[in-house]
């Protein structure tokens, strides 16, 4: 099995670049972590979709990600195509729960080290596959707050804002409140004019 030494990790939920990482992030310095070489199209599904491993890839990366004091990262390993980097946090269940893009100085010796590599067969099925956006960071953080609101003034019931809200967007009445919440929330989604139409109104109710 093949390693790459000192580099620093931030795994999040969503893959961000590493120009997107915040102060406040808990990034984390990995003295060890395994390296796999994969094809293209297996690297792409690992970084954008949410999928499961076979298990004795879990196995083969158990224990094997070593952190500061001698500490270990249970499921852990570096997956790059020669071009492209991601690092993953799998669960115990293989699901490739956290990832994180690398800093540009640990770039060069990654790509360094999977060039020496063959292409590792890694078994794995696609549980969801994720539409990828162009979103950045903040834009996602954004969309994740106005999504909570509106979900919090229907969950409190409180119509008359949705039908405002959506009066403005559409221009025209939804009897269906539910109905006009789900439309509401899928504008939030495309980062439209709407988008920023829900933004203002929800500013002004604050």
């Amino acid at each position: 099995m093949n390693y790459t030494y000192d580099i620093y990790i931030n795994f999040q939920n969503s893959f961000f670049d590493f120009y997107e990482w915040n102060k406040n992030d808990k990034i984390i310095y990995i003295k060890k972590i395994p390296i796999f070489k994969v094809s293209s199209k297996t690297l792409h599904n690992l970084k954008n979709n949410k999928i499961i491993v076979d298990e004795s890839f879990i196995k083969k990366i158990e224990n094997k990600t070593k952190i500061v004091k001698d500490k270990q990262l249970k499921y852990c390993a570096i997956i790059s195509d020669e071009k492209d980097i991601v690092g993953i946090n799998f669960t115990k269940n293989g699901i490739n729960r956290q990832k994180s893009s690398i800093r540009i100085e640990d770039q060069e010796k990654i790509i360094n080290t999977t060039k020496k590599q063959k292409i590792n067969t890694i078994k794995y099925k696609t549980i969801i596959k994720n539409k990828i956006t162009f979103q950045t960071r903040l834009e996602k953080t954004n969309e994740n707050i106005l999504l909570k609101k509106i979900n919090n003034i229907y969950k409190n019931n409180k119509n008359q804002i949705i039908n405002y809200i959506y009066l403005e967007c559409f221009g025209k009445k939804e009897k269906d409140i539910n109905k006009a919440t789900k439309k509401i929330k899928k504008e939030i989604t495309k980062t439209n004019d709407n988008f920023y139409k829900i933004v203002n109104i929800l500013k002004l109710i604050n």
